[in-house]
């Protein structure tokens, strides 16, 4: 399941057990955190569309930390002034593990196992026989040529 959340005046689209990045929230590390301005909520099927938000959606998350971003360096100057002003500031965010995304009406599925691939009967003969025949004369199963990669041009243009 995933979910859109509105935070901070910026939406991000977040899903169970991953870590978002987001402006700061003022909690203390470690806390769990409801965030219940949810826009949209679905589970890959079924989809709820908030106006402008979903009633009884709640997306729960834990602080894991409080980063700052690089610092942003910024400088004004005038020419023939005599004016010229420095400054520097860092944007502080909260980072989020991201716990539970629930709304009444749209259910989780199932997760869906990968299927193995199988081979048909007929090649599944045919590579056993080329490895039965392999065998016998004594030399390696016959080996899977690479494809060759595009060769560049040539430098130089027209000779």
């Amino acid at each position: 399941m995933y979910a859109v959340i509105e935070c901070g005046g910026a939406q991000y689209k977040v899903s169970e057990n991953q870590k978002v990045i987001i402006l700061r929230i003022d909690a203390k590390q470690g806390a769990t955190v409801k965030l219940e301005k949810v826009l949209l909520v679905s589970n890959g099927k079924d989809v709820v569309i908030g106006m402008p938000v979903v009633k009884d959606a709640v997306v729960e998350a834990t602080i894991v930390g409080h980063p700052r971003s690089a610092k942003i360096d910024a400088m004004r100057y005038t020419p023939k002034k005599d004016y010229r002003r420095r400054w520097g500031a860092h944007t502080n965010y909260t980072e989020l593990l991201i716990n539970k995304v629930s709304h009444p009406a749209v259910k989780p599925l199932a997760a869906v196992a990968a299927k193995p691939v199988k081979k048909t009967a007929a090649q599944a003969l045919d590579v056993q026989a080329e490895e039965s025949k392999a065998e016998k004369q004594g030399k390696p199963a016959k080996p899977v040529k690479p494809v060759s990669p595009v060769k560049p041009a040539e430098k130089g243009g027209k000779k």
